[in-house]
């Protein structure tokens, strides 16, 4: 990277540091001239005074606000903490906070509340005096840069850019910094190739010419990839190929990057395998958009044939159509829209034309010399006889040979993605993924990531994966296949020996994408920003915080995307983490999003992409039922979520439990003759049931006569309240059949 442009991302960075120093001596002005007397005291971080850059990432800091003229903050506003970004998406509800923190404990949720906990005068004096802490031996090269990233990400994502702005208070300090950067290397790109730098003295006709580009890319396959493997070989790679696909994301942003000579910062956002980028409208990188979308996938042709492909598309944009004051309302909402459709409309294009005649002809050709083909994923292409033990061979593609070896690394914290002169695992052109330890690491070139660390001693890009695998007490990990021997108690033995495998995913989550922020002030609040801010979000509470609420629960996480999840693991621990899950992300959203999940139940045996696709179409028939809903083992166990917990897992199990616990044996056929009754409702089986229950009171004995007249009442109102109440009892009872037989 150019030290021109490498410096402007610096100076980027460091634009609004006047706004801290200005809050912390109690200016409401915010005075960037303040931000510079503060660095001079950090001589390592000088920068040379360039009136060029100076005036792009003025412009830039403009761009990345939406907004065309710099504001200042009330004095009354002054140490407000950063406003919920729920707050204006969709309807608006009251209004709630982040907690300030310096280097927040993100192993923790952290939920906004309504309470407003300002941010003082003593708290940003704290925050300078660690963040030039944080600086000590640093310098401004390309290698630190994700390091400054870090930094202000732990330091500044929960500081707002403007405390108690109706629309720049929810944005953080961290987020903006970060897209100003990015915005200024994109002008940059687009003055150098053009030549008209006299715009940056019109501001009004930069904002009006066609000089930045959204681009975006989608890659396909990732479900099949996952899941339609043979069952040989499977449980030792599911979570190995769900844990390459992340990083496949991840390289496929980073070797771009690379290719245009730009920095995470011109990344809105990766993450489920899509990703945005803010790019300068020139041919250049128009070209290089187009020569490394086709190196891409014919490395996947090569790889994988058909399997995997990723598409990307583009659209033109001046910065006046994202900036709220340049348009009328629905004139910006319309500008607006149109970038991400036609971004849409071109990745959807390319995705029912994918391959060209020559490519064709390759596919054709592939795997005629070859009369085996690959034991796990079944690809003809480059087979080899890979012996494990003397017991154990398979016929394994290249990929699959060095998946087997990769899934014995998926627990390190490091990973790099090297040149394909190295051994390791096939990534992208000319690239290989491989482990290595922190030890180890500088001893080979190439790209360095962290699994799940917010911030680390190294110069690692953060990756977040949901990967929780239970420990069991021998101190090994579950495999699949344990855990329905894993469902039973092993005391008593009691529970059905089954696994259960959950699928859910967020409700209409392009949608909310595309119009979450439209509904308050006539779309005012749709900004990159919030966008940006929006899907690492979602990104965060799928891939990290996941951990939290699977902590100590006997299940695996396969695969969690930005936006859905894929676990399997005991049946009741399946049940008790989707509950929670649920929960805790209606709390986070302020019940503004839903998710469906669909949960199947299954012998230790069965083959994973049955699984997979029978949950799956649970999980439709759960969002067939007007969504935010779950379906249990069957179609027609479909619930709405809040039904189900509060009708049936937190209230008609409960008192199940309560009543069946000091029953003997006569206790279960009885509870199956209920199922049977409820099954077969009618006005001759009510008669029957009343019969039943009033011949079951009769008989029992003078210390349980109580207890049964209380259940008896109880279900009664069950069975004559309505079909819902009779589904929910149904449920009750198969769930507690499921916890005490004992086969």
């Amino acid at each position: 990277m150019k030290k021109e442009k490498l410096d402007l991302i610096y100076k980027a960075l460091f634009h609004n540091g006047g706004r801290l120093v200005s809050r912390l001596q109690g200016r409401s002005d915010e005075s960037l001239a303040a931000g510079k007397d503060w660095l001079q005291g950090l001589p390592q971080l000088t920068l040379e005074e360039n009136s060029r850059a100076d005036k792009i990432i003025a412009l830039a800091d403009r761009i990345a606000s939406g907004v065309p003229e710099q504001r200042k903050v009330s004095s009354d506003q002054l140490f407000k903490p950063l406003a919920d970004i729920f707050n204006v998406f969709k309807e608006e509800k009251q209004q709630r906070y982040q907690k300030f923190s310096i280097l927040p404990d993100e192993s923790k949720l952290s939920i906004a509340s309504r309470e407003e906990s300002p941010i003082n005068q003593l708290d940003y004096q704290r925050l300078l005096e660690e963040l030039a802490e944080s600086f000590n031996g640093l310098t401004l090269d390309e290698a630190n840069l994700s390091v400054f990233f870090n930094i202000w990400q732990n330091f500044f994502s929960t500081l707002p850019l403007l405390p108690g702005d109706k629309e720049l208070g929810d944005i953080s300090l961290a987020e903006h910094s970060r897209l100003t950067a990015g915005f200024a290397v994109a002008i940059y790109d687009y003055l150098e190739e053009s030549q008209q730098d006299h715009l940056l003295d019109d501001v009004s006709t930069f904002y009006e010419s066609k000089s930045l580009l959204l681009a975006s890319f989608d890659l396909s396959g990732i479900q099949d990839f996952i899941y339609n493997i043979a069952s040989k070989g499977a449980a030792k790679q599911l979570k190995a190929r769900s844990l390459y696909l992340d990083f496949m994301s991840e390289h496929i942003v980073d070797s771009l990057l690379e290719q245009l000579e730009l920095s995470r910062a011109n990344a809105l956002y990766v993450g489920g395998g899509h990703a945005y980028f803010i790019l300068a409208n020139t041919e250049q990188t128009i070209g290089q958009l187009k020569e490394f979308e086709k190196a891409f996938n014919q490395f996947f042709l090569e790889h994988f044939q058909t399997g995997l492909y990723v598409a990307f598309g583009w659209k033109v944009f001046s910065a006046a159509e994202i900036m709220v004051d340049t348009y009328s309302g629905s004139d910006y909402l319309k500008n607006y829209r149109e970038i991400y459709q036609g971004i849409s409309r071109m990745i959807s294009e390319k995705k029912l034309s994918r391959y060209d005649t020559a490519s064709l002809r390759v596919l054709n050709q592939g795997g005629r010399s070859s009369e085996r083909e690959c034991a796990i994923c079944h690809s003809v292409e480059k087979i080899k006889t890979v012996h494990y033990g003397e017991d154990e061979e398979y016929d394994l593609c290249i990929v699959c040979q060095e998946l087997s070896r990769f899934a014995k690394e998926i627990d390190s914290d490091y990973f790099q993605v090297a040149s394909d002169g190295q051994s390791g695992l096939p990534i992208g052109p000319g690239a290989v993924l491989k482990a290595v330890k922190k030890e180890d690491i500088g001893k080979d070139p190439g790209k360095l990531y962290v699994k799940n660390k917010w911030s680390d001693d190294t110069v690692a890009t953060p990756v977040f994966v949901g990967n929780y695998n239970f420990i069991k007490d021998d101190g090994t990990k579950a495999e699949i296949y344990d855990y329905a021997g894993l469902s039973r108690d092993s005391q008593t033995k009691q529970g059905i020996k089954r696994l259960a495998v959950v699928r859910l995913d967020v409700d209409d989550l392009g949608a909310a994408f595309m119009a979450g922020f439209t509904s308050q002030k006539h779309g005012r609040f749709s900004t990159f920003a919030r966008s940006a801010i929006f899907s690492q979000k979602m990104s965060l509470f799928f891939k990290y915080y996941i951990h939290q609420f699977a902590q100590g629960k006997r299940l695996t996480v396969i695969y969690a995307g930005g936006d859905d999840v894929f676990a399997l693991g005991s049946w009741q621990d399946i049940i008790a983490f989707t509950v929670e899950f649920r929960q805790q992300f209606l709390r986070w959203t302020n019940g503004k999003l839903t998710l469906s999940a669909g949960i199947g139940l299954y012998p230790d045996k069965t083959p994973i992409h049955l699984m997979a696709q029978d949950s799956g179409d649970l999980e439709e028939a759960a969002k067939s039922n007007g969504k935010d809903s779950i379906t249990l083992f069957e179609r027609n166990f479909t619930f709405k979520f809040d039904q189900f917990i509060e009708g049936v897992y937190q209230s008609k199990l409960v008192q199940l439990r309560k009543y069946f616990k000091s029953q003997d044996e006569r206790g279960k056929a009885f509870i199956y003759r209920l199922i049977e009754l409820l099954r077969a409702y009618d006005k001759l089986n009510t008669a029957r049931l009343a019969y039943l229950l009033a011949r079951l009171e009769d008989a029992a004995s003078k210390e349980e006569k109580e207890k049964f007249k209380e259940f008896k009442n109880i279900f009664w109102a069950w069975y004559t309240g309505g079909e819902q109440e009779r589904q929910e009892a149904e449920m009750a009872l198969l769930l507690y059949i499921y916890e005490i037989r004992k086969d």
